[in-house]
């Protein structure tokens, strides 16, 4: 199975077309994808409205790219999203990316209608409501963003597909699937309805320590692309700095049979061999594969990362409002969590406009992460 790595340094438009057209030309050119005539839906990662100098999103230059490559063989463009917060046209008008829809003269769809799509064979979901702009194309390319994530390691290719799922309806599934492990069920099931025939990963700029929001950007120079998008993520996750198998949505892939393992895919392109050391999100151990589940649910708060307040909460309230299980509230100004109730799914970290959500490490969970750390270096 082929993965395409190509070095892409900046966010020229003539460097990031060249790249996007190279990795390509190395998995079989647009045509192996897309038929002339054919509606395709180009999926960013439009977490929020923030400008591309933030790399939240996926950069407008590579959104640009692809829109072209399917132009050039006669196929329709499509390009939508759901974000986190906002709707779609909003975010894309902030994030730059509706000035190039505009100027490629292509849609931008809102993702606020949905439709039922059956799944018999998904292991985890058999059902999910996503956006009707779905039953309007004929083909999925996924775009995404090379990142870090506080509840999932990393955000890549295949849960880029999440944001099929629209607006607050994502919150249903954060409480259906509270572990990573089922979390990463219902991502593999959706990319498997969703069935995106390529994926693109921005890795020019990409984000490292808390992400997908609120991490620092890290210029890693390369643009991975392929056709199975958990094959996509095996790489990416290679090139950041980070074992495969520490990732639970590609842990549970390799398990699975979805994608070959590392060693058996077949790199193309002068990216390959590229290494970087991405710093992982404070959240990103996590003990629920290596003991009984009853103890993870008695020791929760001990064997996890817990959410607290910092001092630079503005009282917006955002957290409050999508949180999942409804355990925060804004009172006089100030938020308050219900531990109880908190699932540790870190939808408040990852959309806070001011960083004021602090990850707290448990006693235990530090000193799990300590212990690793020894047994590494011996």
């Amino acid at each position: 199975m082929r993965i395409a790595a190509v070095k892409v340094n900046d966010y020229d438009p003539k460097a990031v077309s060249g790249g996007i057209h190279a990795a390509l030309a190395l998995c079989g050119g647009i045509g192996k994808f897309v038929k002339t005539g054919e509606r395709v839906l180009l999926k960013p990662n439009l977490l929020e409205g923030l400008p591309a100098k933030f790399a939240v999103t996926t950069h407008p230059e590579v959104v640009r790219a692809m829109i072209r490559e399917v132009k050039s063989i006669g196929a329709l463009p499509v390009v939508g999203d759901s974000p986190g917060v906002s709707g779609t046209l909003k975010a894309a008008e902030k994030a730059g990316i509706m000035a190039v829809c505009m100027e490629e003269d292509v849609e931008l769809a809102a993702f606020d209608s949905t439709v039922e799509f059956s799944f018999p064979e998904g292991q985890t979901i058999k059902k999910f409501e996503l956006t009707q702009v779905l039953t309007r194309v004929d083909k999925v390319i996924s775009l995404a963003k090379m990142k870090t994530h506080t509840f999932m390691g990393m955000t890549g290719a295949a849960k880029n597909m999440f944001g099929c799922i629209v607006g607050m309806q994502k919150a249903q599934f954060h409480l259906r699937t509270q572990e990573r492990r089922e979390f990463a069920g219902m991502l593999a099931d959706l990319a498997l309805l969703v069935k995106p025939v390529f994926s693109v990963v921005d890795g020019i700029v990409g984000m490292e320590g808390n992400g997908p929001r609120n991490g620092r950007p890290k210029h890693a120079g390369i643009i991975l692309a392929g056709e199975n998008c958990f094959a996509v993520d095996i790489a990416m996750s290679t090139v950041m700095g980070f074992a495969p198998e520490s990732i639970p949505l590609s842990l549970l892939a390799l398990s699975r049979g979805l994608t070959p393992a590392f060693s058996e895919l077949e790199y193309l392109g002068d990216g390959t061999g590229m290494r970087h050391q991405f710093v992982a999100p404070r959240s990103m151990l996590s003990l629920e594969d290596r003991v009984p589940s009853w103890l993870v649910k008695w020791g929760k708060s001990q064997l996890t990362a817990r959410p607290e307040i910092g001092a630079d909460c503005v009282g917006c309230g955002r957290c409050a409002e999508h949180c999942p299980p409804q355990a925060m509230r804004l009172a006089g100004g100030q938020v308050h969590i219900d531990y109880d109730k908190c699932i540790r799914c870190y939808c408040c970290q990852e959309l806070c406009p001011a960083n004021a959500v602090q990850l707290k490490e448990g006693f235990l969970l530090g000193a799990a992460r300590k212990f690793g750390r020894h047994r590494e270096r011996t």
